[in-house]
């Protein structure tokens, strides 16, 4: 069974309540700072003893078409957009490499049900490349 991350309101180290990412393990809830004082120190979660050596950011991304999953989680190793907090910025969408424009079906959708996500904001100018975690 597998867990959704769910974040704090703030660091489990610190307190702050700005930045806040989530442990592998999914126990924690850590700002940057902390989360890279413990990966340096070789730190591990008080809760269940995984070693923190990464930091995980979740971000609303709405699919853009219907699928039997709500959420996705996504590596995305070129690194992530800049997300702007402003709501009229660029729109972004994540859908299948090789999807982009067709209509989806499910022969299409299991077809392409190995391929890489794409994210890309609506301009079609800015594009990440990602392979799906669970």
């Amino acid at each position: 069974m597998s867990l959704d991350l769910v974040l704090k309101p703030s660091c489990s180290g610190c307190g702050s309540s700005s930045e806040l990412y989530g442990s592998t393990c999914k126990h924690l809830t850590l700002c940057v700072s902390c989360g890279k004082t413990m990966a340096q120190n070789h730190g591990t979660c008080n809760k269940c003893g995984t070693p923190i050596t990464r930091l995980i950011r979740e971000y609303n991304v709405r699919a853009c078409s219907t699928s039997e999953k709500n959420y996705f989680i996504g590596r995305f190793a070129t690194g992530l957009p800049n997300f702007s907090k402003k709501k009229n910025e660029n729109k972004w969408c994540l859908q299948k490499e090789g999807l982009q424009g067709r209509q989806v079906t499910d022969a299409l959708r299991e077809k392409f049900k190995n391929r890489p996500w794409l994210l890309e904001d609506e301009s079609g100018q800015s594009q990440f490349h990602g392979h799906p975690e669970g």
